[in-house]
């Protein structure tokens, strides 16, 4: 039984909760009054000092953006929806003006600035010239057809689109904030507990027979890369993020790729491993039907990073983020476990995308063989987008391994000599390695004219337990030197090998053993570049991926 003072003590506990309550449900009710003529001022088109037109009006839990000719300005509600609480004008202020700091080094210069809303003589403007009542984000509007949620919708979404993506978020990340050392943020804690809550809440709130196994697997995944989490974080990975990136968030605007409205509300959403912010963007396109350009987003950030070690990351990563996409469709379709409603079709697409990460076939080694002017390039390029393949390529990592003063410049033959032969192919097979302990299979893009080299990678497959595949790409000689004069006057190429180094690879190159032969697949190169996105085309080996053992993870 409770003694007087602790009763005392609890009833002045309750009623300061209830008073701070009150005090809360008072300043929303008085913002929201003062917003009712915000908005109205808002929808005239003669508010603004351009030529509005009709305006449009888009409402969110904690924004509104209105679209008056070419521009669009946003006002966050006075709300507080549990997570944030934005009813005072100077948390308002601030939210604004994050959003433009935060937004802008990826968003191309759609974020135009922060303007005051002001009130003068009993009247509402955008601008300076009265007693600021509120602030209003004002961007620089697009086309909606050209975000990548549209173009996939519609089929439009293109590889160029893809690359333009890896390239933009490869360039942005090593040049984003740095966590701090003494920081929480992208801790394995941190990231354990994060993933434990959106499972808890999708178990209690969702009946999806898929939802126990995918918890007890991230269970799992969390024990097993605890070190791997920690040591990416100390290493520098953790940064200062987009947070966000699903397709709604990423447009085709002015020749590039811009990527908005990112998180600025949650720091612990935002401070996250660089692998994290990518495996937003892969499982979105895998929920929208679009596994090839997954397949190719993670392919070239990977190849343009340099980040392998994020692999490791990449299943985990990517069933987070579908299951927290999955939380929210539920919470948009107001979807009520025990009401017999079913579960809304966007939510089962991402809950699908996270049950597939915990079973994927086992990891396969495939080897190019062929001589420069080949094709091996781009035909496993090709491959990689569709199979899902994690593909290595020797003059990408040639590049970075020996850059030159201009990334794109040529060294010549320098790059060729035996010693830097061996010294690359020694570097392609601690990549592979990498790549196939981390579950995903791997393509090597070299030559491997050399009999040592190609025995080497059969070794570690053979050390990990995984099948392996030689690549053969033929092409006649004539075409090979055709092909590379091309390449020298066409766009601009990784690959520095010109005649002389195809003579020289013609003069030498090791001869496939017997038993190298019949564990090779031969493909005829001198056919239509468009070939090589078919799957038929690669039909044997889209066979012997399937047939590989369910990996257990």
């Amino acid at each position: 039984m409770s003694s007087p003072r602790s009763r005392k003590l609890s009833s002045r506990r309750a009623n300061a909760s209830m008073r701070g309550i009150q005090h809360l449900a008072n300043r929303v009710r008085a913002a929201r009054r003062s917003v009712r003529g915000l908005d109205a001022t808002l929808r005239r088109p003669g508010t603004y000092r351009h030529p509005a037109g009709r305006i449009v009006r888009i409402e969110t839990h904690i924004s509104v953006v209105y679209l008056a000719g070419r521009f669009a300005y946003k006002i966050i509600k006075p709300v507080a929806p549990g997570f944030a609480d934005f009813t005072a004008t100077a948390t308002r202020k601030r939210c604004c003006e994050a959003q433009l700091r935060l937004n802008r080094p990826l968003a191309q210069g759609i974020y135009a600035g922060v303007l005051p809303i002001a009130r003068h003589a009993g009247v509402l403007t955008l601008g300076d010239g009265g007693v600021t009542v509120d602030h209003a984000v004002k961007m620089r509007r697009f086309d909606e057809a050209m975000l990548f949620s549209s173009l996939a919708a519609t089929g439009a979404l293109t590889l160029r689109d893809i690359d333009g993506a890896a390239k933009r978020l490869a360039d942005y990340h090593p040049r984003a904030p740095r966590n701090a050392p003494s920081s929480r943020y992208g801790s394995a804690t941190l990231v354990r507990t994060q993933i434990e809550t959106i499972n808890a809440a999708l178990l209690a709130n969702c009946s999806h027979p898929a939802l126990p196994g995918i918890a007890a697997w991230c269970a799992r995944q969390l024990d097993q890369l605890a070190q791997l989490i920690e040591r990416r974080r100390a290493e520098g990975f953790v940064r200062g993020c987009h947070g966000d990136l699903h397709l709604d968030n990423v447009v085709r605007w002015r020749g590039a790729i811009a990527m908005f409205d990112c998180i600025d509300f949650d720091d612990a959403l935002r401070w996250i491993d660089v692998a994290a912010d990518v495996a937003f963007l892969v499982m979105d396109l895998c929920a929208r039907a679009e596994p090839r350009m997954a397949n190719r987003l993670l392919n070239r950030w990977l190849e343009t990073s340099g980040d392998y070690a994020a692999l490791s990351l990449m299943p985990l990563y990517v069933a987070y983020r579908a299951l927290v996409r999955a939380w929210v469709a539920c919470l948009k379709a107001g979807y009520v476990a025990g009401r017999n409603v079913a579960i809304p079709d966007p939510a089962l697409r991402y809950l699908e995308v996270a049950r597939a990460q915990t079973q994927k076939p086992g990891p396969v080694l495939l080897l190019c063989h062929g001589y420069s002017g080949s094709g091996k390039s781009v035909a496993s390029r090709a491959l990689a987008d569709l199979c899902g393949a994690v593909r290595v390529s020797s003059d990408a990592e040639r590049k970075r391994v020996r850059p030159a003063p201009d990334a794109q410049t040529s060294l010549g033959a320098e790059r060729y000599t035996p010693a830097a032969r061996h010294a690359i192919y020694d570097h392609l097979l601690r990549l592979a390695h990498r790549v196939l302990q981390s579950g995903y299979s791997a393509i090597v893009d070299a030559t491997f004219l050399e009999f040592r080299h190609r025995d080497t990678f059969f070794a570690l497959a053979q050390r990990l337990g995984v099948p392996a595949r030689i690549l053969y790409f033929r092409a006649e000689p004539t075409v090979l030197a055709q092909r590379i004069e091309a390449r020298r006057h066409g766009p601009r190429d990784l690959s520095d090998a010109d005649t002389a180094t195809l003579a020289r690879q013609l003069a030498s190159a090791d001869a496939l053993t017997p038993a190298e032969q019949a564990l090779t697949l031969s493909f005829d190169t001198a056919v239509p570049m468009a070939a090589f996105d078919s799957p038929a085309f690669w039909r044997p080996v889209l066979a012997l991926m399937q047939s590989a053992p369910f990996a257990t993870r």
